[in-house]
């Protein structure tokens, strides 16, 4: 986590130069102009313009001052908890380290409780999850490096836990690594209930669900969903964004997958510069990788792909899809064969490692 400590007295700052040497990471400090005894890290002049450009460039906000003053410098940033970065305030004392902002996804609890730890002081949760310790879907999704979704069924979800409803969580076996989910639940107190048992209706209420298949499920329920696929996509010039979004979605629904599972995006170099392409993978927020056409030509010899004396003929390589994906998930075999739409293949594979990291 990225973090900034932004101190605005000389008590402040001599808090924050002690938290800076006692937590486990490393800190970014900013101290206001004239309160600064020991000159430590970086002045600034005006907190609401420190914040215009702190608000996106850090995860983690360490504010020691009022809490009201964050409150009001920080409301015109606040967005949305799955982007926004954790807030944490406290005192110039010292005595108390509060939670503000981005509890769970964004880690400002976790962050409230190292920073306790690290100067001795209390910290301060307010989320009802953590306030009633319950097991919390989000805290699950971000410790497993999960996707929610819909993302607007969380809180439902989390209202039921702490109203004690039957909220079971449940796991998918047929994922290459459901043994992994398994343990890191059952080390934060949640216990993972075999996915075949869904059916069981009467011994819930609501479910939450960590498998990459899109099911049909008659209570309410949240997916947390996995990085399992990789995507291959070939492309005329000019193709639009949305033209590959609606491509990308029915080709996922064609195998009974959550596009929330794509992994990575693979083409080939032709199309590093493709405004479409590129477009549709930052709204995605997905890594994509462009394969050199040397790349593209091993894994077609290798697993014997079709070829297109078309795209031969364009690009130097007959076969970009299938090849792209195999080759973004170190696959050796397809779940979803070249798919073609208007101006565009698709093709799908499993991710076998995230060699790309």
């Amino acid at each position: 986590m990225k973090t900034a400590i932004i101190a605005v007295t000389a008590s402040g700052a001599l808090l924050a130069e002690k938290l800076a040497l006692n937590l486990p990471v490393s800190v970014d400090v900013f101290v206001k102009t004239g309160r600064n005894p020991h000159s430590v890290g970086t002045e600034y002049d005006s907190l609401s313009e420190l914040v215009d450009r702190l608000f996106t460039q850090y995860t983690g906000l360490i504010f020691i001052m009022a809490t009201g003053i964050v409150v009001r410098v920080i409301a015109p940033h606040v967005r949305d908890k799955r982007f926004d970065p954790a807030v944490v305030v406290m005192d110039e004392a010292g005595q108390y380290a509060i939670s503000l902002l981005s509890g769970h996804i964004g880690g400002a609890n976790e962050l409230t409780q190292v920073i306790a730890r690290a100067v001795k002081a209390a910290p301060v949760i307010t989320t009802a999850t953590d306030v009633n310790h319950k097991p919390a879907p989000d805290i699950l999704a971000v410790k497993l490096d999960l996707a929610i979704e819909p993302f607007n069924q969380l809180k439902t979800i989390n209202a039921a836990i702490v109203n004690g409803d039957r909220v079971a969580f449940f796991i998918d076996r047929s994922l290459g690594n459901h043994a992994h989910y398994i343990q890191r639940a059952t080390e934060m107190g949640i216990p993972l209930i075999d996915m075949t048992e869904l059916s069981q209706t009467d011994k819930y209420d609501a479910a939450v669900i960590i498998s990459d298949k899109d099911l049909y499920m008659v209570k309410p329920h949240l997916y947390l969903r996995p990085a399992t696929l990789a995507i291959g996509i070939g492309c005329r010039q000019g193709t639009t964004s949305a033209e590959i979004f609606t491509a990308i979605d029915d080709a996922c629904k064609k195998i009974g997958r959550s596009a929330k599972s794509i992994a990575v995006i693979g083409s080939t170099v032709a199309k590093q510069e493709e405004i479409g392409l590129l477009a549709a993978v930052q709204q995605l927020v997905i890594p994509v990788e462009f394969f050199s056409n040397e790349q593209l030509q091993q894994v077609i010899n290798q697993f014997d792909l079709s070829i297109s004396e078309f795209v031969q003929k364009q690009i130097g390589v007959g076969n970009v899809c299938e090849a792209a994906a195999l080759m973004g998930g170190q696959a050796e075999t397809l779940i979803l064969p070249k798919t073609t739409y208007k101006n565009i293949a698709i093709a799908i594979a499993e991710v076998k490692y995230r060699w790309w990291e």
